[in-house]
């Protein structure tokens, strides 16, 4: 390295952080929930405190600086971010990093600004601090969360990023720290502040129960990567609320065979699937592999009818949230239209249960105590032998090994910026309120999945790549386990046997910006596999 460019790193700090009028200024406006608008900095507290300081670095060469800073975190290995809730690039911790402009960057924030907020804040720090360079490039985001983890004395309390975003980035390339607001349950329910990235800008708010943000997706691919520097500064902790828990959605059992059910099943699926050698060789595949995906599902006629019936202006749609956990639309069940409520009725029937069980070889143990007359009715069409005595029969009547199961469903619209996280999960236990009497030392039983995709646009790009696919993954574990990607009138069954098994939709980014699909989606509980000799 030449002296000139040795030089080029001797910068320093805006003088903001030495004034001692100012600091006490600051401290005043934070601790009284006062507002500061002015060019030094601007402090703001809702929807949590949160200030931006333009010009963290005030110096003739802070313009050569930058460069350098920002060649030398390109130059540093990246780790590839891919989850549920977030998907970029970071560095490994920049605190063995010993290239000159992150050295000088570290010293600033290490002493200078650790110093400056522990005085400007009255928030006890200690000496741990956290750093990490993040790149974001087209389509990458972070989704809503509220960095607070911590331990039982100590964690997280103020984080902070600084930008080293390119001079003509502008609110279109997206990027934005957004911030939520949280409702009466402390859940993140609206962004009601958008700070945008700025090259030199140094942004950062006290981590609490409520300070819900997310990074929102960048969405130019030609104007260069969203780079910054970021971490958190730790101290002492305040107590916290406890966690809330959701609990399960509310389900109600399969109704009862009905007249019009035999009618329904031949105008709606597809023959094949109603034929027993068909469920025969489903249901061996399906004992194998816990999952199968059944093409052509549905009659093409049919089908058709409900992507009419979802493009038209009938159905009242509801976003379902928190941000933490979800964002996407359900429909209003009592605003659905004809085919679509015989889609519902449909799967909440128990002939419809018992063709799954013929296809998967899943049993419900639900004892309901059904009255006599309604187990002596038998379904057709009714195929006049079996491959296997462990296909359930069609035509069987439900004194059969399939009782009638408890189930619950949505019928979801995805677009642009919609998702899903994998702690929303449809088996917590903790949660689950289905089985009260049951002994906990039982063995619990599994849950089987199904999932309907209709008005999918499928294009040239990787399958996976726009996002909207459901991913299945091992709690607390990277590996994915199966990977549903959706394709119109394909069922997907899937049986969870594992309470350990999470599931979640993959953000839908830029790329998928114009396609606009829906999934209906159910579960049914408490299902056991039949045992094959």
């Amino acid at each position: 390295m030449s002296s000139t460019e040795k030089k080029s790193l001797l910068v320093s700090i805006n003088p903001v952080f030495a004034d001692i009028d100012l600091i006490n200024h600051f401290r005043d406006a934070y601790t009284n929930r006062l507002p500061i608008d002015e060019k030094v900095m601007t402090l703001a507290h809702e929807p949590f405190s949160h200030c931006v300081i333009d010009d963290f670095i005030l110096d003739k060469n802070v313009d050569q600086f930058c460069s350098q800073l920002s060649n030398e975190l390109s130059n540093i290995k990246m780790n590839q971010k891919n989850n549920d809730l977030y998907k970029f690039q970071q560095s490994d911790d920049l605190a063995n990093v010993t290239l000159p402009a992150i050295q000088q960057i570290k010293q600033f924030v290490y002493v200078d600004f650790k110093d400056w907020l522990a005085q400007a804040t009255d928030i006890r720090l200690s000496d741990k601090v956290d750093m990490t360079c993040s790149k974001y490039g087209y389509s990458d985001y972070l989704l809503c969360h509220d960095d607070d983890i911590h331990g039982t004395i100590e964690g997280r309390r103020i984080a902070f990023i600084y930008y080293l975003v390119p001079e003509t980035w502008k609110v279109s390339d997206g990027g934005a720290l957004d911030l939520f607001v949280t409702d009466d349950e402390n859940q993140p329910h609206q962004i009601v502040k958008s700070l945008l990235p700025k090259r030199n800008r140094l942004a950062f708010f006290e981590v609490t129960d409520k300070s819900y943000h997310q990074v929102a997706e960048v969405l130019n691919d030609k104007q260069g990567a969203r780079l910054s520097i970021n971490g958190w500064l730790h101290g002492p902790i305040n107590p916290r609320p406890a966690p809330i828990f959701e609990s399960l959605p509310a389900t109600k059992p399969a109704s009862k065979f009905q007249q019009n059910d035999l009618e329904r099943i031949n105008q709606t699926i597809s023959s094949m699937y109603l034929k027993v050698e068909t469920q025969y060789d489903v249901q061996m595949a399906f004992q194998e592999n816990s999952e199968t995906k059944l093409s052509e599902f549905f009659r093409k006629d049919y089908f058709q009818a409900m992507i009419n019936e979802l493009k038209g202006d009938t159905i009242q749609w509801i976003r379902r949230g928190p941000y933490n956990k979800r964002n996407y639309d359900v429909a209003d069940v009592t605003s659905l239209p004809s085919a679509l409520k015989t889609l519902v009725e449909l799967f909440g029937s128990e002939p419809m249960f018992t063709i799954l069980g013929s296809l998967t070889g899943l049993t419900s143990e639900n004892d309901d105590d059904d009255d006599d007359e309604e187990k002596e009715k038998v379904y057709e069409p009714s195929p006049k032998k079996t491959k296997s005595n462990t296909t359930v029969d069609t035509a069987a009547s439900s004194k059969s090994s399939t009782s009638v199961p408890r189930w619950y469903f949505e019928l979801r619209r995805w677009k642009h910026t919609y998702y899903s996280l994998s702690y929303d999960t449809d088996n917590n236990e903790e949660n689950n309120n289905f089985n009260d009497d049951d002994d906990d030392e039982e063995e619990k039983d599994g849950t089987l999945d199904i999932m309907l995709f209709l008005n999918y646009q499928s294009d040239d790009i990787d399958e996976t790549e726009g996002g909207g696919d459901i991913v299945y993954t091992i709690k607390n574990e990277d590996e994915t386990l199966l990977r549903v990607i959706p394709d119109n009138n394909s069922l997907n069954l899937i049986y969870r046997e594992d309470d350990n098994v999470l599931k979640f939709n993959k953000y839908i980014n830029h790329r998928h910006a114009n396609n606009t699909f829906y999934e209906f989606c159910a579960s049914y509980l408490d299902l056991d596999k039949l045992k094959i000799d």
